[in-house]
C-alpha cells in the first residue's frame, strides 16, 4: 500500500528540520511529543502530567519517551537562579539535539559541512518544559515495581542498565507479571531480568503446556487420589443422611398388626 503525503497547508504549520522528523534513533511516540513541543512558541511551558492528560498516551509512557530525548541530545537540563537567588531546576527541548550527531535524513544543506549540524547550545532556539524533577523519581520507581514482580531476582545492576533502554514501563511491568503467574514457567529456566528485558520477553505470548516430572507426576496423582477418596466419603455421608431422613418419615406399624406378625 502506497502512502502519499497530503498538499502541506500555507499557515497555521510548523518548520521543523526533516533531520529531526526522520530520527530513526527515536521511537514514533517519542518523535511525536517532540513535534508537540517544538510547535509551540518559544518558553511555552509543560509538565509530563500535562500531557499525558492532554492526549492518549499515559504519563510513564510520556516519561520514558522524554528519557528517550534526553539520552539524544534533544532535552537538556540545567540548574538557573530565580528572582528570589534560589535555584530551580528546568529542562529545555531543543529543535536540534545538542552534542549529538544527527544521523543523515536525505541531501545535505549545500555549502554546509557535516559538523556544523553540532549546533552550540546558547545558539538553539529552546523550548522549557518542567519534567526534570519527575524523569529520574519516575524511572526508580518503575524500576522497583519490575523487580518486586519479577520472580528471579539475580544481577539487579545488569537488570537497571537494561532497564535504561525501556519506553513503555507499565508494559513491561505488566508483562513480568503475567510471566511470574504463568503455570508452565519453570524456575530452573527462568531468565536473568536482564536477559529478559534484553529479549523483548513481555512481548512474547504465554509459555506452552510443559511436560511434567515424575515427581509432579507422581504429585499430581496423590492429589488426584485425595480428591476421589473425599467425594467418595461425602457421597457416603450423603446417603447415610438420606438413609435416616427416609426412617423417620415412615409411618409406624399398628400395635395390633404387630401382634398377628409376632405370633405367626
Amino acid at each position: 500500500m502506497s502512502i502519499i503525503r497530503s498538499p502541506r497547508p500555507d499557515s497555521n504549520f510548523s518548520v521543523i528540520s526533516n533531520q529531526v522528523v526522520r530520527d530513526s534513533r527515536l521511537s514514533y511516540r517519542a518523535r511525536g511529543i517532540l513535534l508537540e513541543i517544538l510547535s509551540r512558541p518559544d518558553n511555552w511551558r509543560i509538565s509530563a502530567e500535562s500531557l499525558a492528560r492532554t492526549g492518549q498516551e499515559g504519563r510513564a509512557a510520556i516519561l520514558g519517551a522524554l528519557k528517550e530525548l534526553r539520552i539524544f541530545g534533544y532535552l537538556k537540563t540545567v540548574k538557573e537562579r530565580n528572582e528570589d537567588g534560589r535555584f530551580e531546576t528546568k529542562s529545555y527541548i531543543y529543535d536540534i539535539p545538542t552534542g549529538v550527531r544527527l544521523p543523515n535524513a536525505g541531501k545535505p544543506e549545500s555549502g554546509k559541512p557535516e559538523s556544523e549540524n553540532l549546533t552550540p547550545l546558547e545558539e538553539l532556539s529552546k523550548k522549557n518544559l518542567d519534567i526534570s524533577d519527575s524523569l529520574k523519581g519516575d524511572y526508580e520507581q518503575m524500576f522497583d515495581k519490575f523487580w518486586a514482580v519479577y520472580p528471579r531476582k539475580v544481577a539487579k545492576g545488569a537488570a537497571r542498565k537494561a532497564w535504561e533502554k525501556i519506553r513503555d514501563y507499565e508494559a513491561v511491568i505488566a508483562g513480568a507479571e503475567r510471566f511470574s503467574l504463568d503455570p508452565n514457567r519453570e524456575d530452573t529456566f527462568t531468565p536473568h531480568p536482564a536477559t529478559w528485558l534484553n529479549a523483548e520477553r513481555w512481548l512474547d505470548d504465554p509459555l506452552p503446556p510443559r511436560r511434567l516430572t515424575v515427581e509432579e507426576l507422581k504429585e499430581r496423582e496423590l492429589l488426584l487420589a485425595r480428591k476421589r477418596d473425599a467425594e467418595a466419603r461425602e457421597r457416603a455421608r450423603r446417603a447415610l443422611e438420606e438413609e435416616e431422613a427416609r426412617k423417620a418419615r415412615a409411618v409406624p406399624m399398628p400395635e395390633d398388626i404387630k401382634k398377628l406378625l409376632g405370633r405367626a
